[in-house]
C-alpha cells in the first residue's frame, strides 16, 4: 500500500544555514540577469547596503558557494524568471556556513520517506548536534555525530544519509561514531521545530499526523539506541521524561494494540533514568511491524518470541543445568550463549549457574563486554 509522504522543498529549509553552488548553465545565466541591475541597485535592494563587492565577484566567479537567501530573494522578486523548481534542479551542491563538509547531488526536493525519520530518531538518541542555529549564532564550531558501537547501526545510519544527496561521511567503527555534516541537524532542527539537546529533546508534534509506517521507522530507530531486550519484553530508557512522556503517547496512537507499560523511573543513578516495557504478549506483534536493525537486539527478540514454543517441546527442565555443564565441558561461554543452546531465560541460566558455582562445578572468568564468561572445573 502506498502511502503519501511530505515533500520539503528548497525554500523549506533554513535559508540562513545553506549555502549553494549552481551549475555553470544557470548560475551564469542568473549572473546575466542580475548584470541588467547595477550592483548598488542590488545590494540596497537585498543586502542593505552590507554586500562587499569583492564578494558579489566571488560569487559571480563560482569561486565561493552563494547564500541560499540571495536566491530565495530573487524567486521571491521575479519568480517566472526564477521558479522553484528550476533554482532546485540547478543547484550543483549545497552546504553549511564556514568550511562545512559538501553535499553533492543533493535530492530536491527533499522527501520524508523512512529514512529521514530514523536519521531523526537517532539524533534524538544517540546523535550530537554540534554549530550553531540562527543567523545571530556561531558558525558551526563543533562538528555533528552519531555514536554507537554496533557497527551496522553505523553503516545503517551512514548509508540513511544519502536521503540529502552524496556525501563523504567519516565512519569510525573502532570508536564507534559517524562524522556527520551540521547542516543536516540544522535541516532536521528547522523542519520539524525541535531541539537536539539530552534533556531537551522532544517528539515532533507532527509525529502525530504521519502515516503509522513511516513512525515504525522512527521507532525502531530509537529503540535501536536507547533500547534493550530482556527475557520476555522490550525496555527503552531515556533521561528525557518529557520525551518518553509523548513517546508512549505515540506508540499508543499509531500501534494500539501493543501493550506496553507505565512510564517508570529508575533513580539509583546519578541522573534519573525513566523507561517503559512492550510486555511479552505484544513481542511478536512489535516484531512483525517495527523490529530492528541492530542485528543483535533482532536476534534477542526472535529467541524471546520463540524461547516459550522451544521450551515447551523440551519437559526435562531439571535437566537445564546438565545441559550447562554439558556445553561447558566443550567450550567456556557466555550466559546468553548457553541460554540460547538450551532456549532458557538469561534469567534462569544465571541462576542455575550461580548454584553450581557454589557447588564448585563452574567458576566465572574474564568479562567480555557486558557478560562473563564461564567455564566447568570438572
Amino acid at each position: 500500500m502506498s502511502i503519501n509522504l511530505r515533500t520539503f522543498h528548497i525554500s523549506d529549509l533554513p535559508y540562513d544555514r545553506i549555502f549553494i553552488l549552481l551549475k555553470p548553465d544557470f548560475h551564469n545565466n542568473l549572473f546575466n540577469f542580475i548584470k541588467e541591475i547595477s550592483f548598488l541597485g542590488l545590494n540596497s535592494q537585498f543586502f542593505s547596503n552590507r554586500l562587499y563587492l569583492s564578494t558579489f565577484k566571488q560569487w559571480k566567479s563560482r569561486k565561493h558557494f552563494i547564500p541560499l537567501g540571495f536566491i530565495l530573494d530573487l524567486h521571491k522578486s521575479f519568480p517566472t524568471e526564477f521558479p522553484i523548481e528550476l533554482i532546485e534542479c540547478s543547484i550543483e551542491a549545497y552546504k553549511g556556513p564556514s568550511s562545512s563538509t559538501i553535499i553533492y547531488n543533493p535530492n530536491l526536493p527533499l522527501i520524508e520517506d523512512s529514512r529521514l525519520l530514523k536519521l531523526l530518531a537517532h539524533a534524538i538518541g544517540d546523535g550530537y548536534i554540534g554549530g550553531g542555529f540562527g543567523s545571530k549564532l556561531p558558525k558551526g564550531k563543533s562538528h555533528s555525530e552519531y555514536r554507537n558501537f554496533n557497527t551496522t547501526l553505523l553503516d545503517t545510519f551512514a548509508n540513511d544519509l544519502s536521503i540529502f544527496g552524496k556525501i563523504k561521511v567519516s565512519v569510525n567503527k573502532k570508536h564507534g561514531h559517524v562524522i556527520i555534516p551540521n547542516l543536516i541537524g540544522y535541516i532536521l532542527q528547522h523542519i520539524y521545530k525541535i531541539k537536539f539537546k539530552s534533556r531537551e529533546s522532544e517528539i515532533p508534534p507532527i509525529l502525530f499526523n504521519l502515516p503509522r509506517e513511516l513512525i515504525a521507522s522512527f521507532i525502531r530507530a530509537l529503540a535501536d539506541d536507547e533500547g534493550h531486550v530482556y527475557d520476555s519484553s522490550i525496555e527503552i530508557y531515556s533521561t528525557n521524561k518529557k520525551l518518553f512522556e509523548d513517546f508512549i503517547l505515540l506508540i499508543k496512537l499509531k500501534f494500539p494494540e501493543l501493550k506496553i507499560s507505565k512510564l517508570k523511573v529508575n533513580l539509583h543513578q546519578k541522573n534519573p533514568k525513566y523507561y517503559f516495557k512492550i510486555l511479552s504478549e505484544s513481542l511478536e506483534i512489535y516484531n512483525q511491524f517495527i523490529g530492528f536493525d541492530s542485528p543483535d537486539k533482532k536476534q534477542d527478540l526472535i529467541f524471546a518470541i520463540n524461547r516459550r514454543k522451544l521450551w515447551a517441546q523440551d519437559k526435562s527442565r531439571r535437566l537445564a543445568k546438565y545441559k550447562i555443564l554439558y556445553y561447558l565441558n566443550e567450550k567456556p561461554m557466555t550466559a546468553k550463549e548457553l541460554s540460547r543452546k538450551i532456549g532458557v531465560t538469561h534469567t534462569s541460566i544465571l541462576y542455575f549457574l550461580k548454584n553450581l558455582k557454589i557447588g564448585g562445578f563452574v567458576s566465572k572468568q574474564q568479562k567480555i563486554k557486558n557478560s562473563y564468561l564461564w567455564m566447568r572445573m570438572y
